[in-house]
C-alpha cells in the first residue's frame, strides 16, 4: 500500500483514495478546514482492479453498511461504481459529523497535470 510521499510504480496507473471531511452543517465552526483528510489506499495496474478495491473498502466500512454494501442487488449503490460517498446515504447522512468519499483516479493524469504546471 502506498502513502502520500511515494512515487507510484511504473506499472501502477490507477489509485484508490479516501477523503474525509466534516459534515457541511459544521461549516463555519473553528477549525473546520483543519479536518479534511485524503489518503491513498492503494495503487493498481488496471482501472478494474482499482474499482474492485474501492468496492471492497466501501463494503468493509461501517458508514456504508446497511444501505450501500448489498453485493447481491445488481441495481444497487455498490454496483454503481465509485465515487462512493457517505453523503449519499438517504437515511443516515445527517447523523454523521464526517463524510467519507472513496474514489478511483488515474495516476497518469496527475503526472501530466503536474508536468504542465512546471
Amino acid at each position: 500500500m502506498a502513502n502520500n510521499n511515494t512515487k507510484p510504480a511504473a506499472n501502477m496507473k490507477w489509485r484508490v483514495v479516501m477523503s474525509n471531511f466534516p459534515h457541511e452543517r459544521l461549516e463555519g465552526r473553528p477549525g473546520y478546514w483543519e479536518y479534511f483528510e485524503r489518503k491513498i489506499l492503494g495503487e493498481y495496474a488496471t482501472e478494474e482492479d482499482a474499482i474492485e478495491a474501492a468496492k471492497e473498502k466501501m463494503a468493509q466500512m461501517g458508514q456504508f453498511q446497511g444501505w450501500a454494501d448489498d453485493v447481491d442487488d445488481e441495481d444497487g449503490y455498490y454496483h454503481g461504481g465509485p465515487p462512493y460517498s457517505t453523503a449519499d446515504d438517504p437515511d443516515g447522512a445527517m447523523c454523521e459529523d464526517e463524510h467519507t468519499i472513496i474514489d478511483v483516479e488515474e495516476i497518469q493524469e496527475e503526472k501530466k497535470s503536474a508536468s504542465k504546471k512546471e
